[in-house]
């Protein structure tokens, strides 16, 4: 189960290379409310490359400060895809800026602050917010979207990742092979998302 783990986790990061790639090819393709899903695409790669060269070098120390980025930078990004979808007030921006802040800093603040707390709220948002936009699709039959089926796919993923990272930490107990497996799940999903990615992009014409 670990070699499959690894193996998994390697493949994901091939596939959001590749959809990297690209999407920044089709960039000038895109509306500019659709330019978030590139902007979510290079903030998860910067992600990626940073925790790899994190690794690598043994840089202890920045690697639990990643987490607290990770989470803020996705919930940012992620809102903001949505915010713009819907075409939120400008002050939409603001009240998930204060938020993302909150995320970044609360284990600093809080006393016995688990970043997984911010983890939960901010796929809870996510969840709820892409939801409501599949429900106007639903309405509003005539709007089509290349991206829709991105935005189902979200919603499946962070509902799903919403559970995981509330199993972790029961699971953290177990050996590591249960807690690979949970892994292995979310590595999957990673790749049904990047992949999709990878069509709708090379699927864009002018």
């Amino acid at each position: 189960m670990e070699q499959f783990y690894n193996i998994s986790g390697i493949i994901s990061v091939i596939l959001l290379a590749i959809a990297l790639i690209i999407g920044i090819s089709k960039y000038n393709f895109l509306s500019k409310n659709e330019k978030w899903y590139i902007y979510y695409i290079i903030f998860i790669s910067l992600i990626e490359l940073i925790s790899y060269t994190i690794t690598f070098f043994e840089i202890i120390g920045l690697k639990s400060r990643l987490y607290p980025i990770y989470i803020t930078g996705e919930f940012f990004v992620v809102t903001g895809i949505f915010i713009k979808k819907l075409k939120l007030p400008n002050y939409s921006f603001i009240l998930t800026g204060i938020l993302s802040f909150f995320f970044l800093i609360s284990d600093r603040i809080l006393p016995d602050y688990n970043n997984d707390y911010s983890k939960a709220i901010s796929n809870l948002i996510m969840i709820s917010l892409i939801g409501y936009s599949l429900i106007q699709d639903i309405k509003n039959i005539k709007s089509k979207s290349s991206f829709q089926i991105i935005d189902s796919t979200y919603f499946f993923y962070f509902t799903v990742s919403l559970f995981i990272f509330i199993l972790q930490q029961q699971l953290i107990k177990f050996p590591f092979e249960y807690f690979s497996a949970i892994w292995v799940i979310n590595n999957l999903m990673l790749w049904v998302l990047y992949s999709l990615f990878i069509k709708t992009f090379l699927q864009l014409k002018k």
